[in-house]
């Protein structure tokens, strides 16, 4: 039987573990978006670039040379917006909190009964400051549509792993 102390270290496993797997969640989704978003803003002007220019090669008139310098000046934002730099800072924040929810579950479910209640206090500590830390170093999460997408995911079990939820007749016969 665990002492309170330990049951206290463990509790603060899982919620290190269910913080790091909401906030993954969270920068996976804002990633996502942000991508689709940097990849759709260089094809449009891209694509209106290279058919205006063939209109005007053809010989239509001249006026769709301004539909040209449009779409470069909106090519221009683009890189100046750093859709794709941002979304690659969230893949990265998503990448660190994933390791850190793992770090946390194995501490909690294996490692705890391998190690004395000193040396599990101090890892502990450890993840909590290195979750402290990663919020504080990682690009703000305050998209409120992703949340509910994070939430709803993280409840339908996206992060189960099979073999925790899989009933009798999941499990492969042999």
């Amino acid at each position: 039987m665990n002492s309170p102390k330990r049951e206290g270290l463990i509790t603060e496993c899982k919620q290190i573990q269910e913080d790091s797997t909401y906030t993954a969640e969270i920068h996976h989704i804002i990633a996502h978006k942000l991508s689709s978003k940097a990849f759709w803003c260089k094809l449009i002007p891209a694509t209106i670039t290279i058919l205006s220019v063939l209109a005007l090669i053809i010989g239509f008139p001249h006026w769709l040379a301004w539909i040209t310098l449009l779409s470069a000046a909106v090519t221009m934002l683009n890189v100046f917006m750093e859709s794709e730099r941002t979304a690659r800072e969230h893949v990265f924040a998503a990448k660190n909190f994933t390791v850190l929810k793992h770090e946390a579950r194995s501490l909690h479910e294996t490692y705890k009964d391998f190690i004395d209640e000193n040396k599990f206090y101090q890892s502990v500590k450890r993840l909590r400051e290195k979750y402290n830390m990663l919020v504080q170093f990682t690009p703000p999460t305050d998209d409120d549509k992703a949340w509910e997408k994070a939430r709803q995911r993280i409840k339908m079990g996206v992060h189960e792993a099979d073999f925790r939820s899989a009933t009798s007749e999941d499990r492969p016969e042999g």
